[in-house]
């Protein structure tokens, strides 16, 4: 989401976010008008970005729904919204998951959603940076190491390391109401408390799915017919 938002500020875009479970609607045709209009307004205030935030709520695989059928009616107006009749000008689509294997495969061929970014949990430096963030506002004790924290936390993502320095100094309060500060043992005990979100296996299995993915979109573009006139 920080990327996304990013990419707009940096481009002077217009940034038009959505988060997927919003665009649902137990009313028949709703959630799918709220997709062109999230579009219509793209269009009136190009350039922008839209982003749709948990993607895998409102675009699923279709086929798995045996209600109402909703979702397949949001990724078949998705789909005539990105590349139907009407051509976007100057606006670009990003969408974020955490599930990439539940989104419907449509939305990931060329022309789509094509390109596809894996973010890996950050490494030792973003996490120290990650760290210094949180704890601007924070009082800490001289003997608070923010390296060593930084080199204990591999595996956390930006918002476990949220949660830690929050529980560091949660921790401190329990301690005493009165606390000025927050020092290593506080973050000893938010450390035995808060454990990374993301395992060695999670990450493997999304660099193989990538791999994957990336092998299917190339077979297709090879087997796409070419037709002169």
């Amino acid at each position: 989401t920080l990327l996304a938002k990013a990419v707009a500020t940096e481009s002077g875009a217009n940034f038009i976010a959505v988060r997927g479970p919003e665009i649902l609607s137990k009313w028949v045709g709703e959630s799918e008008r709220a997709i062109r209009e999230i579009f219509a307004k793209a269009r009136q205030h190009a350039p922008a970005v839209v982003f749709f935030d948990e993607i895998d709520a409102i675009a699923p695989v279709r086929g798995t729904d045996v209600g109402t059928r909703v979702t397949e009616r949001i990724v078949s107006q998705l789909l005539t919204e990105i590349d139907g009749v009407s051509d976007l000008h100057d606006v670009v689509v990003i969408a974020a998951t955490n599930r990439p294997d539940m989104v419907d495969p449509a939305l990931m061929r060329p022309g789509r959603l094509e390109k596809m970014i894996y973010v890996p949990p950050p490494d030792f430096r973003s996490r120290l940076e990650i760290l210094r963030i949180h704890t601007r506002k924070v009082p800490l004790a001289e003997d608070v190491d923010l390296a060593e924290i930084a080199r204990r936390t591999e595996g956390y993502t930006g918002a476990d390391i949220e949660a830690l320095v929050r529980e560091a100094s949660l921790a401190a309060l329990r301690e005493d109401i009165n606390a000025a500060e927050v020092s290593m043992r506080h973050f000893e005990v938010a450390l035995k408390k808060v454990k990374p979100s993301v395992t060695p296996q999670m990450v493997e299995y999304y660099k193989r799915w990538l791999e994957t993915v990336k092998q299917r979109q190339e077979e297709v573009k090879r087997e796409a017919p070419t037709i002169t006139l």
